[in-house]
């Protein structure tokens, strides 16, 4: 479907983009993310993907970290970007992909460059939000949608309590964790004796206790849900007979034709998050569905290789669509993301819902115009 940036191409990729940063007619685009792009961060290949497809798009991509920026707060009118001692030209677009790592100082250069009027997929407050797993629990809780019942951790941990609210088995997580590392299954109340014994002493906020949901061990779906849209979808499995069914753990992932129920279920939480990219994981029960939790930075890599969809590209063009950014690009690339959504959903191209979106249409080429 698409090539690869190899990691050693990395460099001379990104050094293009900073060079055509001083054109002007091209949209400018700025991710944020905390990390050092090497082969052994698991999250560099998604960084690696919205590089490639940047390029073929004509969209100028500056990788950033937020913890480089100087934030300078004045009443004046005006634009204002430091970055590593460098002012740095208003971008059109930024798209963090800090997820589970993002901490105060990028939720505040976040609000710094939303307050100056920079388009932001995911808004700061939304990011917030989804880093915190309980707080995603209670506020799609709060909004009526099926959760596992959850409790939060507090030591020394009252077992009587979990046993009469959870029952056993019992997932004990993490509060802030992503790609199924801090999550594990205590089979009895022996076992969860024992792990409660070890982490005595511990911050009480750090962990959360959950409901095990059995329908539901070692399979999941993770659906993307891009600008209100299901725009596909994954089912996750074990390869070891384990309960998490994580890709990076070694789970394999396969195309999923996702219910209408379970699309729509994927929205409203999207919607209630207030997430304009979203990675939502939803487990199976006897009754129905259950959400597991959502990501505002998924990783997709098994995603495309299941649904053989390009996400960066769908991402670029749905937000550019939403926020009234024009990209130039091919009619290759409009029959791409036609193709692509059928290859996902069949003859139907997707998964329509009342706040889906239709399929997004060609924007005008960009003109030259003076730097801002």
């Amino acid at each position: 479907m698409h090539s690869r940036i190899a990691p050693k191409e990395l460099l001379s990729t990104l050094c293009v983009s900073i060079r055509g940063f001083r054109r002007g007619d091209c949209v400018r685009c700025w991710l944020f993310f905390n990390r050092d792009i090497a082969p052994d961060v698991p999250e560099a290949p998604e960084v690696l993907r919205f590089a490639e497809t940047a390029k073929a798009l004509d969209i100028e991509l500056l990788v950033l970290k937020p913890g480089e920026f100087d934030l300078v707060v004045d009443s004046k009118d005006g634009w204002s970007a430091i970055y590593q001692g460098r002012e740095l030209r208003k971008p059109d677009l930024i798209i963090p992909r800090c997820g589970a790592e993002t901490n105060y100082f990028t939720l505040a250069v976040l609000r710094h460059f939303e307050h100056q009027g920079v388009a932001i997929a995911n808004g700061p407050a939304a990011v917030e939000s989804v880093a915190d797993k309980l707080h995603t629990l209670q506020v799609l809780a709060g909004a009526g949608l099926p959760v596992p019942k959850t409790i939060l951790g507090k030591f020394p941990v009252d077992v009587g309590l979990v046993e009469r609210v959870l029952g056993f088995p019992v997932v004990v997580k993490k509060l802030k964790g992503t790609r199924g590392a801090g999550v594990m299954l205590c089979q009895d109340r022996a076992q969860f004796d024992d792990l409660a014994n070890l982490l005595d002493g511990a911050s009480g906020a750090d962990f959360l206790f959950q409901q095990y949901v059995r329908a539901s061990h070692g399979r999941d779906v993770r659906v993307l849900v891009i600008d209100g849209k299901a725009v596909a979808a994954m089912e996750r499995r074990s390869s070891d007979g384990g309960f998490k069914s994580n890709i990076s753990l070694g789970g394999h992932g396969t195309l999923y034709d996702p219910p209408q129920e379970m699309a729509e279920l994927a929205v409203r939480v999207a919607r209630e998050l207030k997430l304009d990219i979203a990675g939502v994981d939803i487990l199976f029960d006897q009754n129905g569905y259950r959400v597991c939790e959502a990501n505002s930075a998924p990783g997709f890599q098994g995603l495309e290789r299941a649904c053989a969809v390009d996400v960066p590209q769908i991402i670029f063009r749905a937000m550019a669509k939403r926020f009234g950014i024009p990209l130039r690009h091919s009619d290759r690339w409009e029959r791409s993301i036609e193709n692509a959504a059928r290859a996902a959903f069949g003859a139907g191209a997707g998964v329509q819902t009342e706040t889906a979106k239709p399929l997004l249409r060609p924007a005008p080429i960009r003109r030259k115009s003076k730097p801002a």
